[in-house]
């Protein structure tokens, strides 16, 4: 079976499955086991594929229609320009997440890997220090964490996790991207009464669980069949984790320091009534396709 053929039975095979845009993740499903690029995939379309290779292809695609995300299979996402390890211990990444990272870093004074300075140009800058210190609550993957210390030179973070499996994996993506030196992670839970960091940070960014309970079963399958749940149940109402962040702020934020958080759609009003009653003013930053996704919290003047 030549490259072409087997592109197009698998594109038709994940048509049947209800995957979007069958034909493109059939090509990069190929590409990614062939580890050649996707423009080289179809420049070959003639070249013949062995029995065995046709059969691994093949099993990667019945995954696919499976919904099992694409991330997942290749165990690789892109965020921030920087490559991260994932599996089903922690979220897949998303492009969205890229705000609430650009927005701490614009923050702190770093350097924007867009260089669009102007969609973040109403948060407050924090005074220039020789370092600064951070704190990512529920750091997953370690994604926001690990892209703010590639693009600020003079920080050091402390992410907090509950799972021990999304350490293991975040550590990971701090050495694969050299900055194991400047991040200590930390088992605990924040919502328990009893966590305390012990010291006050500069700047806290989180992207918390936020879907309420009753929605989790009425999500893509893609989610809810593969994505961890304690990374996405925000409890009854979503907010949970929006209602600790503010009561805790105060002790753990420096003053004058800054909270960052994502939310999902509909939520951003309802938070920030929730830091308002906790002394904190805010303002939001809407995603690409102008949605209220982030939410940069400081303290009252």
């Amino acid at each position: 079976m030549t490259v072409r053929e087997l592109i197009v039975k698998a594109g038709q095979y994940l048509k049947e499955k209800g995957i979007e845009d069958p034909s493109r993740e059939a090509g990069l499903l190929l590409s990614w086991l062939l580890n050649k690029d996707l423009s080289h995939i179809y420049a070959h379309g003639d070249a013949v594929v062995g029995e065995d290779l046709a059969q691994s292809y093949f099993r990667l695609v019945e995954r696919r229609g499976n919904f099992e995300p694409f991330a997942y299979i290749t165990g690789q996402c892109e965020f921030m320009s920087l490559t991260f390890d994932v599996d089903r211990s922690v979220l897949i990444p998303r492009p969205e997440t890229e705000i609430l990272a650009e927005a701490a870093v614009y923050a702190l004074g770093g350097s924007l890997f867009r260089g669009n300075t102007s969609f973040y140009e109403n948060i407050r800058k924090l005074p220039p220090k020789p370092k600064y210190k951070g704190l990512d609550i529920g750091t997953g993957s370690g994604c926001i964490a690990i892209s703010m210390l590639k693009y600020v030179k003079n920080l050091e973070m402390t992410a907090v996790d509950i799972s021990d499996a999304a350490l293991d994996i975040a550590r990971r993506n701090a050495s694969r991207n050299r900055v194991e030196g400047r991040i200590e992670f930390v088992r605990a839970d924040f919502l328990s009464e009893n966590f305390d960091m012990k010291q006050k940070y500069d700047i806290i960014v989180s992207n918390p669980p936020y879907i309420p309970d009753g929605d989790i079963l009425s999500l893509m399958p893609s989610v809810r069949d593969y994505e961890p749940h304690t990374a996405l149940n925000g409890g009854e109402d979503g907010l949970v984790f929006y209602r600790a962040l503010a009561g805790k702020a105060h002790l753990l934020l420096e003053p004058g320091g800054i909270l960052a958080v994502e939310c999902a759609y509909g939520q951003s009003d309802q938070i920030r009534r929730i830091f308002s009653e906790h002394n904190l003013a805010s303002l939001v930053l809407k995603d690409f396709s102008g949605i209220n996704r982030v939410i940069i919290a400081m303290d009252k003047v």
